[in-house]
């Protein structure tokens, strides 16, 4: 089965591999993404109004080089006199825990499991098409199997 791809770049240069919402150019993922970091991009208007020593803009914190670009920005914006030390002291502290986050993320989604279309619910929050099934005997032989392997382990 062919899908268009989520048109998202990645920092590293790679584009997202996984599937595209039916009409949209994003993967579920960035999707979401991109809609929750609209509020903090910063317009040209919006610069003017920017506290100096306050300010610096990041990148997504989707994998282990955006964190690696995000350390790196952190750090010269605090040398060069353009971050405050406690505000950096924050941020490399957030950049810590995303790091730790980035070495056990999952990058490659197996594309047959990935939603492909949502609908919202009355209050606003995106759900999977309706009408997936589960066999349950299917179900229930991978528990009865994992049962049986805990059983053997003791």
């Amino acid at each position: 089965m062919q899908y268009p791809l989520c048109r998202h770049i990645k920092t590293n240069g790679l584009q997202c591999q996984a599937p595209a919402l039916t009409g949209q150019q994003w993967c579920y993922f960035h999707s979401r993404l991109h809609q929750s970091h609209e509020k903090f991009r910063y317009t040209g208007a919006a610069r003017g109004y920017l506290m100096p020593g306050q300010h610096v803009e990041l990148s997504t914190l989707e994998d282990r080089e955006s964190v690696q670009v995000a350390l790196s920005t952190v750090i010269n914006a605090l040398a060069t006199g353009n971050l405050d030390i406690r505000r950096a002291t924050a941020l490399l502290y957030g950049l810590q825990l995303a790091s730790q986050n980035a070495a056990s993320l999952n990058a490659k989604p197996y594309a047959p499991k990935v939603v492909r279309d949502v609908e919202s619910s009355p209050e606003g929050l995106d759900l999977a098409q309706s009408g997936a099934n589960v066999d349950i005997n299917d179900q229930y032989d991978e528990v009865a199997a994992f049962e049986e392997e805990e059983e053997e382990d003791e």
